[in-house]
């Protein structure tokens, strides 16, 4: 199976972190939000090719929206930031989302213990449905905190936009942010 080489450098340092147990890698694959679907399928082909012999990854997935949603349900304040968002009251809603996005268990919290359960000895574990959280919480802040508390390679799929070598704009939309501190991959032109 050929890979494009933006997915091929993704596996090559995936890959490469079992060979050497250097540190694991935390990359983030940037592409246009049109794309999010053609970047799920190349997500499966990636998941088929590191999972097959003689490699050998188990390839943990964790929709970032299905957590949310699981953050905004329990928190209790779901109906609340619905009727903001229907009242026009956005500022409000997003207020209210990071919120209940940094209160204990906080989003981080809620990805690590979904690695955890999920994790063999040789995993990798990739983040996808990123645009979900735009604009209440900023995946900076989330990779941040997971580097810490994972010790497995971490991709995340990143919807936006790459501003210069190192700037993402999330969803396109925002001012970039040029704070990460994982490697950007960006996936090209669309």
């Amino acid at each position: 199976m050929s890979l494009p080489e933006p997915v091929a450098n993704i596996a090559d340092r995936i890959v490469s972190y079992y060979d050497t147990k250097a540190t694991p890698p935390f990359l983030i694959y940037q592409y246009e939000p049109s794309d999010e679907y053609a970047v799920r399928r190349e997500l499966g082909d990636l998941r088929k090719w590191l999972e097959a012999e003689p490699r050998n990854i188990e390839c943990d997935t964790v929709s970032l929206a299905a957590v949310f949603w699981e953050a905004l349900e329990e928190g209790g304040q779901l109906d609340m930031i619905i009727e903001a968002e229907q009242d026009g009251a956005y500022e409000d809603a997003h207020l209210a989302v990071r919120q209940v996005l940094s209160t204990r268990p906080t989003l981080a919290d809620r990805v690590v213990e979904r690695i955890q359960s999920k994790q063999t000895e040789r995993s990798a574990i990739f983040l996808y449905r990123a645009g979900a959280l735009y604009p209440a919480h900023r995946t900076s802040t989330l990779l941040d905190e997971l580097k810490a508390r994972v010790d497995k390679p971490v991709t995340l799929l990143y919807p936006g936009r790459l501003v210069g070598d190192y700037g993402l704009s999330f969803m396109g939309q925002t001012e970039p942010t040029y704070g990460y501190r994982a490697l950007i991959i960006p996936r090209g032109e669309s």
